[in-house]
């Protein structure tokens, strides 16, 4: 109860160019899994290899979300597969060349792990700030990183569109992984290039931070994809972040008069940016939300267990400690219990 949650939304489009729409997009909530995958546009059945791509993932969801088995082992076992898959494929001859891109977000409790090959990006958005999360596998990036040419020369370099990795070139498909921390409020998104070839990272922000509705800011961005040429196909995939206690909290609270607060979104806001000092087991520990329930549900998670007992701590303190103690932020945590350790 005290981990993340994720909800997705996405859109896709063929733009004002091409006839035909090769970009594939995947939300499955429940398993917290979403992607994106370019049928590269140059070759043969492009959309047969997105297709693959996003099918294989889909299968592997009930081993994405077992237990015993580490996502990020999962996700690049379901791409190299997928891998194996679009090659067999393209041994027909209708079918030769065909490749696709694919950048994979997975969700869990803590982070999220994104496996990515090709050109297609995961940015997140925390705050004011957005950060691109993978690098481009293209020529031209690669020729970015090497020094041979400049950042700003790379939007109109010729050759931008030429792929130095994506599944289906080559029986050894390298894959970058990466772990993500994440935290309630962040947002991850996944776009091709025809998606973020036009529209800049700032301006994707800009749009998932002005539009709560995910669904309407991806109608947005790919509208402005279109209306800046839609050279490409365009994709993209937001996916919101939120601890399960508060999604919890704002189906069930209804009823209470907290769903007032709930409706305008304050009760959420506070419960997420305030903290307090209580006890676990027999650790003093740092809560964030209020000390207490509604209609059963708890207004707090854990963020940390400290190393002080309760044995460390005066009795005459104890019990207010139990109830808990408000603080502003978890430095002045860390400074309350220092204090409260050293009082006789």
């Amino acid at each position: 109860m005290n981990g993340l949650t994720a909800v997705g939304a996405g859109r896709s489009e063929a733009g004002r160019v091409r006839g035909v729409n090769e970009d594939r997009i995947l939300l499955a909530d429940r398993a917290g899994l979403y992607a994106v995958a370019d049928g590269l546009g140059g070759h043969a059945a492009g959309g047969v290899a997105s297709d693959l791509a996003v099918a294989t993932l889909r299968a592997h969801v009930p081993r994405l979300t077992a237990p015993h088995v580490p996502p990020s082992q999962a996700l690049v076992r379901a791409l190299r597969e997928a891998n194996q898959a679009i090659l067999e494929q393209a041994a027909a001859p209708e079918r030769s060349g065909m490749a696709t891109t694919c950048t994979a977000l997975i969700v869990g409790a803590r982070e999220g792990v994104i496996a990515h090959v090709g050109d297609s990006r995961a940015y997140l958005i925390r705050g004011r700030e957005v950060r691109q999360l993978t690098a481009d596998h293209s020529l031209v990036e690669e020729l970015v990183r090497r020094g041979d040419l400049a950042p700003d020369d790379a939007g109109a370099a010729a050759r931008r569109h030429v792929l130095t990795r994506a599944l289906g070139l080559d029986t050894d498909a390298p894959i970058d992984l990466l772990s993500v921390p994440l935290a309630s409020g962040d947002v991850v998104v996944l776009t091709t290039d025809g998606l973020h070839g036009a529209v800049a990272p700032e301006e994707i922000a800009a749009v998932v931070r002005a539009t709560p509705d995910a669904e309407e800011a991806c109608r947005t961005l790919v509208n402005l994809a279109n209306e800046r040429g839609g050279l490409d196909n365009a994709s993209v995939v937001i996916v919101r972040v939120r601890t399960r206690w508060a999604v919890r909290l704002a189906r069930v609270a209804a009823p209470a008069a907290l769903a007032v607060l709930l409706a305008a979104g304050a009760a959420v806001y506070q419960l997420e940016h305030s903290y307090f000092l209580g006890v676990r087991g027999d650790r003093v520990t740092l809560m964030r939300g209020f000390p207490g329930r509604v209609l059963g549900v708890p207004l707090f998670s854990v963020v940390r267990a400290t190393p002080v007992s309760m044995a460390a701590i005066a009795p005459a303190y104890r019990g207010t400690l139990r109830q808990g103690i408000r603080v502003r932020t978890p430095e002045d945590a860390d400074a309350l219990l220092a204090d409260l350790v050293r009082r006789p």
